[in-house]
C-alpha cells in the first residue's frame, strides 16, 4: 500500500496533517470494529483501516528523521566552522590533525550529533592539556543516555481488543482471539521491545487503554 492510497482510505486529502491522521483512524477503528459493528465481522475493512494508518505513520516518522538530522548535520557544520574559526594556530603550534575532513566525513554525516559532542569535548581537553600537559586530548569518553525501564499496563474498561498492539508489539502484547469478552489485551513482558516500539503500540490504541509509565519514578510516557 503506498501513501495515496492510504489517504483515500482514510478519508483525507493527499498530504494531511499527521493530526487529521490520528484522528481519522481512531473514529473508523471504532466505527469499523468487529465487535462494535455487526456488519463488520469478518474485519477486512479494520484491518485496511489499520495498515492504511500505519503507513502514514511511518511515512511522518521517515520524513521527520530526514528533517531532523539534516537540521542536526546543518547547526554541526555551523558550530564546527565557529570553533575553526576561533582558534589561531601559529607556524610551530599546528593543530593535532589538519587534514581529518576525509577520515572523518562519514561519521559527521551519519551521526552529526555525536559528531558535535565530539569536536566539542575535544577541543576543550586539547586546550586543558597544553596547559598542564597532564591529559591525552583523546582520552575522553562520550556516555549514552541510559533508557528507562518501562511499566506497561492496559487499561480492562477501555480496551476493546483492536489488535493494533500486538501487530507492533507481539513480545509485550497479547491478544486473546477466543475469549468474546473484552479486555482482550494483556502485557506479557515488559521488556519484550523498545521504549520506541511500545509508545507505538500504545498511540495506536483507538481507546487509549494502553498505559506506559517509568519503573523507577512512576512518570507516564503515555498518554500525555
Amino acid at each position: 500500500m503506498d501513501t495515496s492510497q492510504a489517504y483515500l482510505i482514510l478519508n483525507l486529502k493527499p498530504n494531511s496533517p499527521y493530526s487529521e491522521v490520528k484522528h481519522s483512524y481512531r473514529k473508523m477503528a471504532l466505527e469499523t470494529h468487529p465487535d462494535k459493528n455487526n456488519s463488520e465481522q469478518d474485519g477486512k475493512k479494520f484491518k485496511l483501516i489499520t495498515e492504511a494508518y500505519h503507513t502514514l505513520k511511518n511515512n511522518n516518522k521517515t520524513s521527520n528523521s530526514k528533517k531532523d538530522n539534516y537540521k542536526k548535520y546543518t547547526d554541526t557544520k555551523t558550530n564546527q566552522g565557529k570553533t575553526n574559526s576561533g582558534t589561531k594556530w601559529s607556524t610551530q603550534d599546528k593543530p593535532p590533525e589538519e587534514d581529518w575532513g576525509r577520515y572523518t566525513k562519514q561519521t559527521e554525516q551519519s551521526d552529526p550529533q555525536f559528531w558535535q559532542e565530539y569536536v566539542s569535548e575535544f577541543w576543550k581537553n586539547y586546550e586543558s592539556a597544553k596547559t598542564s600537559q597532564t591529559k591525552n586530548p583523546y582520552d575522553f569518553e562520550i556516555k549514552q543516555e541510559k533508557k528507562p525501564n518501562l511499566f506497561s499496563s492496559v487499561e480492562h474498561s477501555l480496551c476493546i481488543g483492536c489488535c493494533s498492539c500486538e501487530i507492533i508489539a507481539p513480545q509485550v502484547f497479547h491478544i486473546d482471539k477466543i475469549s468474546k469478552m473484552n479486555p482482550k489485551s494483556s502485557v506479557i513482558n515488559q521488556n519484550g521491545a523498545s521504549l520506541e516500539k511500545i509508545i507505538d503500540a500504545a498511540q495506536t490504541c483507538p481507546t487509549k487503554a494502553i498505559k506506559v509509565e517509568e519503573q523507577a519514578t512512576g512518570k507516564r510516557l503515555y498518554p500525555y
